[in-house]
């Protein structure tokens, strides 16, 4: 597959189906009345899956790659590190913005936050692994040159949050990309990368930055608990 074509798929692939998928809720009020329950998380897992059947399919899928562990202790120390700095930085932005937001998730509904923490890193945090770590590293990274790539599969791992209709949320997973492929792209490592995602995204949901993203966790663990 030539450039130009491999540029094309990735943009419809990561592009075109948030896009899609962000006016399902819209046609459907408008020509059947009502609105798909829980669908965020079916949709993604599909899409997951049809990305992992098609590398099998070519014979491209090696299994190891998705259930790779192995990263040095620095990687780890670096990780953790990082992500104690970050969020103390963000609780001391929301307390600054929305003090009255802080740890109200916990507070006022501690049986599905915790159902949150543990569903979300299992179930969203994998599938986004695979999707926008493991097969864009495989298929359209080497498609843009240097940091573009980056910057390709950053915009697009932002792009798919579209579902959750405010600035935020797309703000918060740009600068998430920017830290979990790369963290992927040195050790190789799902586990790391996934771990890296599961501490900011649980850690979002915890403190009340998770108001911006409540409508994907509240599809999550319905999807989950059914």
């Amino acid at each position: 597959m030539n450039l130009r074509a491999r540029r094309f798929e990735f943009v419809l692939l990561y592009f075109g189906t948030p896009l899609a998928l962000r006016y399902v809720p819209d046609l459907a009020r408008r020509f059947l009345g009502a609105a798909p329950r829980a669908w965020v998380i079916p949709a993604l897992l599909l899409v997951t899956l049809g990305v992992v059947l098609s590398e099998a399919a070519r014979g491209r899928l090696r299994a190891a790659e998705l259930f790779s562990c192995r990263a040095p202790a620095r990687e780890w120390a670096l990780v953790l590190g990082r992500f104690a700095v970050l969020a103390a930085l963000l609780w001391a932005l929301l307390r600054a913005l929305h003090p009255d937001w802080l740890w109200a998730f916990p507070r006022r509904a501690p049986a599905f936050w915790l159902l949150v923490m543990v569903a979300y890193p299992l179930v969203s945090v994998s599938a986004q692994g695979v999707l926008y770590r493991w097969y864009f590293e495989r298929r359209y990274a080497a498609a843009f040159p240097g940091r573009w790539s980056l910057l390709a599969g950053a915009a697009a791992f932002s792009f798919a949050h579209i579902l959750f209709r405010n600035p935020w949320a797309l703000l918060f997973t740009f600068a998430g990309g920017l830290l979990f492929l790369p963290t992927y792209r040195r050790t190789g490592s799902m586990l790391l990368a996934n771990v890296e995602h599961a501490l900011y995204g649980d850690f979002l949901f915890t403190v009340g930055w998770g108001a911006f993203f409540y409508e994907g966790s509240q599809a999550m663990a319905a999807a989950v608990a059914g």
